[in-house]
Order: C-alpha cells, then structure tokens, then sequence
C-alpha cells in the first residue's frame, strides 16, 4: 500500500481485501484495476499524486510475484484526510465481521494495536493459519502498521 497527497494505490494477490474506513463506516474497496498509467481515480487524483504512486508501483507488484498464478489486483483511489486503509488476508476477513474490524479501527487511533487486535480476533474465532493484515491512515502525517500473527503454541509474533 502506498500512500500519496490525496491518493492511495493498493497491490495485492488474489484472496486478499480492501477495506476503507470512512467516518466511522467499512466499506470493501473491491475495484479490479489495470496498470497505473491506465488508472483515473474517482473524483480526480492530482497529476503529482500519480506520479508520486507511479515512482514505486512497480516495486509495489513485483515483491507480489510476476507469474500468472499469483492473481495480482491493483487499484488506486482518492483519499481524504483521515481515511484508514486495510489490506487484509483471507484468514481475517472470513474468521472477523466486518462490523467486529470497523469497531476495532475506530476505537484505535494507534495502528499497531488495531493490527495487533484484529489478529488476535481471528485466532479468537479459531483461525489457525497466518492472519495479515496492513493498515495506512491517510492525512497530514501519512501512518502505517503491519501485523502478521501465527497461531503457534498459543503465542502470536508480530512483525
């Protein structure tokens, strides 16, 4: 996920989610995008956002892998000031409600707590694997937290 003056640009693999939370509602961001020179956000990303977004998109793609089978999605979009990103494995988006991850990012200013708890949600409802999630607040300040918790032996490590 990177973020620009006005705009984000999300890459990840198939089985992945988008979400955005926006005055205190969750909405999956579920739009399917081509390559970034084809993109045009909704309601107008400045020119200097793009090129900003564009500078490190390829890296962005390539850490996900450039085989076919990987099912890489991209998407760009407007942002305003204090809207928070999260990216998310299918290990926390099937095992927490949305409703449970909206209340849980908006009662958290900080990011890594609000990582660290939705991890923990999903191994609370039984998820075993390896739940990921990345947020990113958008505003004055650009903030970003990753939080990838395994389930062994009862311990959860964080990254």
């Amino acid at each position: 996920m990177l973020l620009a003056p006005g705009a984000v640009y999300a890459a990840y693999a198939a089985g992945w989610r988008v979400y955005r939370l926006r005055g205190g509602k969750l909405e999956r961001r579920a739009r399917d995008v081509g390559p970034l020179d084809e993109l045009a956000c909704a309601g107008g990303c400045s020119a200097d956002a793009q090129a900003a977004l564009a500078q490190h998109a390829t890296t962005a793609a390539r850490a996900l892998g450039c085989e076919a089978a990987v099912g890489m999605k991209t998407q760009i979009e407007s942002t305003a000031p204090g809207d928070l990103f999260l990216v998310c494995s299918e290990e926390l988006w099937r095992a927490v409600p949305e409703h449970r991850m909206a209340g849980i990012l908006a009662a958290h200013r900080d990011l890594r707590l609000a990582a660290s708890l939705l991890t923990d949600c999903a191994r609370e409802s039984g998820e075993a694997q390896l739940v990921t999630c990345v947020l990113a607040r958008a505003g004055g300040s650009a903030t970003a937290a990753r939080a990838c918790g395994v389930a062994h032996r009862g311990q959860r490590r964080l990254r």
